[in-house]
């Protein structure tokens, strides 16, 4: 059952993506970048996360909300734990600033989401790039912040399972944070529970995402900025896995 309502709500996702992506391209001429992204990609995230709990069942809870800067003035990097692709459409509803996200450079190549993001012209990197990437990062999450914009990375780089402790946080985040003077809003989360990766099947259950206090970069080094974000967020997450008795 698990299995055919993910295949039902991935039916659903896939008819409500068209549309919106090619509205999101339809207006790059004549729509800055925010508009497309506060009056397209919001909505149609929206969408998303409630359809997923009509169809799968996947109900959330947000706590810590009160953390989140409250002016667009103030240069924030959030680093969030990642264990689906739950939280790259749930995210942006909370933060409350237009956020660029950092992803792979190879997600352009799909069908109208790519073709989508890449017109939002947000902070794609090649990996195998290595140095010339990081370089890349730095100049668009530059041009981001002067913008007003949050940027948003997952420092583990990809998705891991819930439960994994060996998971490795890099620190180009932290450099970057650092870098442009921004301060860190550290976030956790267990979304892997009901969104298992690479698997179809989507498990009715609650979310839990922790917004931690913002976390000051001045005097910082990157390795130290780094492993207070990766401390705060294993620790929360085990917190909260204990609470709900899991």
């Amino acid at each position: 059952m698990h299995t055919l309502r993910g295949w039902i709500f991935y039916l659903w996702f896939s008819i409500t993506l068209i549309p919106a992506a090619t509205t999101v391209l339809l207006l790059w001429p004549f729509a800055s970048a925010e508009f497309r992204y506060n009056k397209v990609a919001l909505v149609w995230c929206r969408l998303m996360v409630n359809s997923l709990r009509a169809i799968c069942g996947v109900q959330y809870r947000v706590i810590g909300l009160e953390n989140l800067p409250k002016s667009s003035e103030v240069p924030v990097v959030v680093l969030s734990k990642h264990q689906s692709a739950w939280e790259t459409l749930f995210l942006p509803l909370i933060l409350g600033n237009p956020a660029g996200f950092v992803y792979k450079k190879s997600l352009h190549m799909i069908p109208f989401f790519g073709w989508a993001l890449k017109s939002m012209r947000m902070i794609a990197i090649d990996r195998k790039e290595g140095r010339s990437a990081y370089q890349l990062f730095l100049e668009r999450g530059r041009a981001f912040v002067k913008r007003g914009w949050w940027v948003l990375l997952f420092p583990e780089g990809t998705r891991t399972k819930p439960g994994d402790k060996n998971t490795v946080y890099k620190t180009g985040g932290a450099r970057f944070a650092i870098s442009v003077g921004a301060s860190v809003v550290p976030i956790a989360l267990n979304s892997g529970r009901c969104w298992p990766r690479n698997s179809v099947a989507k498990h009715p259950g609650l979310i839990t995402v922790s917004v931690g206090p913002v976390i000051a970069t001045e005097g910082k080094t990157a390795h130290e900025l780094n492993e207070e974000v990766r401390n705060w967020i294993e620790a929360e997450i085990e917190r909260f896995e204990s609470e709900s008795g899991k």
